[in-house]
């Protein structure tokens, strides 16, 4: 392809393709220094020694073969628009955000649409998972995915808070985007909380409709940032108001009222968080002008999510893997098996590096509803994992608690001490196969270690 084809330039330099990571640059790539960076020049002059046909950047760099355009944030997205021939041309692209239920939401609306979906398990794509680095992936590795999903009508993607923060994804416009809640978490990146918040609100000012959750107490903030939206909860103003539901160990059933009328609909997932996320999938399809009958069918579509209160063993006992790691998603974890049980065994820890204020919090919640817990270790990074877990505990008068600090092995007595009916609660990791320790991804997985020790 030839430059003048991507940008205002009546240069003829062809390129062959679009790295934005100095890095990955080859002879012949045109290079972008795109997203956090923080010293351009640095990175242009590492594109220019590895031969790049060309750069383009919004910064005053002399040399024959950097070119400058006025915005790269939003021509980023004319450039890769042009570059995959407009993949997003026929196609609804739905942006989820919020710091509990992301995942399970992409998830959901994917398999109703039975479409693909970007996130933390990766790139869902006809059936298989390509892992990916990030949550929400940069513009480049999005633009792949987009091209790939050409066929599809819809296309479902969690939008972390990260993403805007370190600018990644530039001024991507979203058909609809979808808000879970705010809780606590990740300001160890974000600093406070209205920075998280504010980094959150950028979704909506690309969206053309927002779909809120009305009972967040930051529901006003958002709906004030939306061209337009749709709002759901137990809310009476709600446009889907959530009016009452059962929840049973293995499934739950919700009735809703839309339009003046009131459904009812069963589905295989569980916990009060699942009503929510159940309501705002529904609430979704609505705004894709989806027919409501035909979205109450594609509701049996629905299967658990990886990693998300997933019951890998339930014959004698129960072992559920789950990804909570934050206040909020532990809390709702536990207080939902302890209706079932009082035997619960929990095995957790808290990541290294990471906000630093949830670990005691954590600690108190696993101590209280749990009959014994398992402290270890969770992607500990640079971190003392026994510090970690002594800041899990500080001053707790409870003693129901072992500290094994190697996962499997932590996993491994968690099993050996069920009797009938207990639970063991396996959190934190989920679907993850790895553990971060300084700066390495050690192969490791809570699911391999269980299926081996089971089997």
């Amino acid at each position: 392809m030839y430059l003048k084809e991507i940008i205002n330039t009546k240069s003829n330099i062809n390129f062959h393709d679009i790295k934005l990571n100095s890095n990955d640059v080859n002879k012949h790539d045109l290079f972008i220094p795109f997203g956090g960076v923080s010293d351009r020049n640095k990175y242009i002059n590492m594109a220019l020694k590895k031969g790049c046909s060309a750069i383009i950047t919004d910064k005053k760099y002399n040399n024959k073969k950097v070119f400058l355009v006025d915005n790269l944030n939003k021509e980023i997205i004319d450039i890769f628009d042009i570059y995959y021939d407009f993949p997003l041309k026929n196609t609804h692209l739905i942006g989820i955000t919020g710091t509990d239920g992301k995942t399970t939401i992409s998830s959901i609306i994917s398999d109703m649409l039975k479409c693909p979906s970007i996130g933390t398990n990766g790139f869902k794509f006809k059936g298989s998972y390509l892992k990916l680095d990030n949550t929400t992936p940069s513009i480049d590795i999005l633009y792949k995915c987009f091209n790939k999903s050409r066929e599809f009508k819809n296309i479902v993607m969690e939008v972390s808070s990260e993403a805007y923060l370190t600018k990644r994804i530039g001024d991507l416009e979203f058909d609809v985007g979808v808000f879970s809640n705010i809780t606590k978490d990740h300001l160890d990146k974000h600093k406070n909380i209205d920075n998280y918040i504010n980094c959150k609100l950028e979704l909506f000012k690309h969206s053309k409709i927002g779909i809120l959750n009305h009972d967040s107490k930051y529901y006003n903030l958002f709906k004030n940032n939306c061209k337009k939206s749709l709002s759901y909860g137990f809310n009476k103003k709600s446009d889907l108001r959530i009016i009452k539901y059962k929840l049973y160990i293995d499934n739950s059933i919700i009735w809703f009222k839309y339009n003046k009328k009131i459904y009812k609909v069963k589905y295989n997932l569980v916990g009060v968080f699942n009503v929510y996320n159940i309501a705002c999938s529904i609430l979704t399809l609505i705004s894709l002008g989806y027919d409501m009958n035909d979205i109450l069918k594609r509701i049996s579509n629905v299967k658990s999510v990886l990693g998300r209160m997933d019951v890998v063993y339930n014959k004698k006992y129960k072992i559920v893997i789950d990804y909570a790691h934050t206040e909020n998603s532990t809390l709702n974890v536990l207080k939902f098996y302890r209706k079932y049980s009082r035997n619960i065994i929990t095995i957790v820890g808290c990541a290294g590096g990471r906000y630093k204020d949830k670990r005691k919090v954590i600690g108190d919640i696993v101590l209280k509803y749990s009959k014994l817990v398992i402290f270890t270790m969770d992607d500990p990074r640079y971190e003392d994992v026994n510090l970690i877990i002594k800041e899990m505990i500080d001053g707790s008068k409870k003693k129901n608690y072992l500290v094994i600090e190697e996962r499997s092995m932590a996993i491994e007595k968690g099993i050996s001490l069920c009797k009938k009916n207990y639970i063991l609660l396996i959190l934190g990791k989920g679907h993850d196969n790895y553990m971060l320790i300084n700066n390495l991804k050690i192969p490791y997985s809570d699911y391999s270690t269980v299926l081996k020790l089971i089997s």
